[in-house]
């Protein structure tokens, strides 16, 4: 995408890699129609079960301390990964709906449910890789 080739800038070295790509993510959605990938998220799903979506109600539903104690810490990661980010969401002058939390943890479980695609993906040029170093 051509998010981290405009916008270099050093916060870009801060973030993890997952937090660059749901930057990305909420970057192309920002951009509405005018975006190539428009059709594919328009199938894209509204919500996720992950952890950090989970409000007071979900969390105190799981009753073992350890579950509950996991899906706290959930949120708590994802509120800071989000707060890391913010900057670069609004130097990019994101929507305001964009910019927000519950976004951030959509595009978040979004990032999770594309992740098998993406490591298929690069497994396969990896293999396909190989076997052209093979044959020379």
């Amino acid at each position: 995408m051509k998010l981290c080739l405009l916008h270099s800038k050093p916060i870009l070295l801060t973030l993890l890699p997952r937090q660059v790509f749901t930057v990305c993510l909420l970057y192309e959605i920002d951009k509405g129609k005018a975006s190539p990938l428009h059709p594919y998220f328009l199938h894209l799903s509204r919500s996720y079960s992950i952890l950090a979506a989970f409000g007071e109600l979900e969390t105190q539903a799981l009753q073992v301390d350890y579950a509950i104690w996991a899906a706290q810490k959930a949120v708590t990661k994802a509120k800071y990964e989000w707060e890391q980010a913010f900057t670069l969401m609004k130097e990019l002058k994101l929507k305001p709906p964009l910019l927000t939390f519950r976004a951030w943890i959509w595009a978040t479980g979004t990032a999770l449910d594309l992740k098998p695609n993406y490591v298929r993906a690069w497994a396969n040029m990896g293999i396909s890789y190989a076997n052209q170093i093979k044959v020379r």
